[in-house]
């Protein structure tokens, strides 16, 4: 299963299993594409347009964000979210190869998806195409599969599939920081600034924290479900002595670390 086709897939789901994190990470992405009222932003590769919520909610009625996506199915999430808001407008676009003007906006975004562009650095470039003289571009990737949500599933599937290791790798592929501000500075992009935060999320049990995975909802979780009987077993069983859960049950903590980077044109 391609990963484009993963995520269209796991549109419906995706909330039920990554909403929550994504919530909480998103108001520093906004804040370090310094988003003001009245500015025009545009949220590249928006999913079910969490990231694209928080924009419009700055920028206000005299501002305006175009969500953007090139799964149709994530894209539909967002409308279902954001359609009835006045300053929210849509498009199918693949992130590296955007069809708008150029410096047309004055912030980008891109929330957890830079890092499963097949080429980020043609991604980066764009980014800076469409921002206007000083305007700002800021993206969020994970950093390890130790300190991730949900893709820490795709990783242990990896290990028990070989065709889907290098798909894994991917969602931890600008998880140096060294690595990222050198993307953004080679697209020219100017005081590119990298930050990190970590939070932990507590469930009463590593079943409870597993079960949208079971029942192969989210993106990770269509997948998961693809598999083979016996071998959704050993990634079960891998993510659950990962977390060090308890097979009789008993409360776990999940940890995850975002890093942020974020560069002015």
């Amino acid at each position: 299963m391609s990963l484009h086709h993963s995520y269209d897939a796991g549109a419906g789901g995706y909330d039920r299993v990554f909403g929550r994190v994504s919530s909480d990470f998103v108001p520093r992405l906004v804040s370090a594409a310094r988003l003001a009222p009245g500015m025009r932003v545009l949220d590249v590769a928006s999913g079910t347009g969490i990231a694209a919520e928080a924009a419009a909610m700055v920028v206000g009625s005299s501002g305006h964000v175009v969500a953007t996506d090139i799964s149709g199915p994530m894209l539909d999430r967002a409308r279902e979210r954001l359609g009835r808001a006045g300053n929210v407008s849509f498009a199918v676009e693949d992130g590296q190869a955007l069809t708008l003007p150029e410096q047309s906006f004055d912030a980008v975004l891109c929330a957890m998806a830079l890092m499963l562009f097949p080429d980020p650095a043609r991604g980066v470039a764009e980014f800076r195409r469409v921002l206007r003289n000083g305007g700002w571009a800021a993206a969020s990737v994970n950093t390890t599969h130790e300190r991730s949500f949900s893709s820490r599933v795709n990783v242990a599937m990896g290990r028990h599939v070989p065709a889907m290791a290098a798909a894994a790798a991917r969602y931890y592929s600008l998880g140096d920081a060294d690595h990222l501000r050198r993307l953004f500075e080679a697209a020219d992009f100017r005081e590119v600034d990298i930050t990190k935060e970590t939070r932990r999320y507590g469930f009463p049990s590593f079943d409870a924290y597993f079960e949208p995975f079971d029942r192969g909802v989210g993106v990770s979780g269509t997948e998961y479900a693809a598999l083979p009987e016996a071998v959704r077993r050993f990634v079960r069983e891998d993510v659950r002595r990962e977390l060090g859960g308890d097979p009789s049950g008993g409360p776990i903590e999940v940890p995850v670390e975002i890093m942020f980077v974020s560069g002015r044109r």
